[in-house]
């Protein structure tokens, strides 16, 4: 893979930022939820943010 330049690093940085911040939230409101099917959806949508999340660190390495 060709080296990043600073903008892309930066981009890439502020995309991890908010893949962390949704994996809390969609964490949290399936904590917070008594429903099956919520908690259910928002464990998933806080597992796709996490490979989201993977995905990003990958092209750092």
């Amino acid at each position: 893979m060709p080296n990043l330049t600073s903008k892309e690093l930066d981009a890439i940085s502020d995309e991890l930022t908010c893949e962390q911040v949704l994996i809390k939230k969609y964490k949290n409101y399936a904590t917070m939820t008594q429903d099956p099917k919520i908690k259910a959806t928002c464990e998933q949508l806080a597992a796709q943010h996490q490979n989201h999340f993977n995905t990003l660190m990958g092209h750092l390495n």
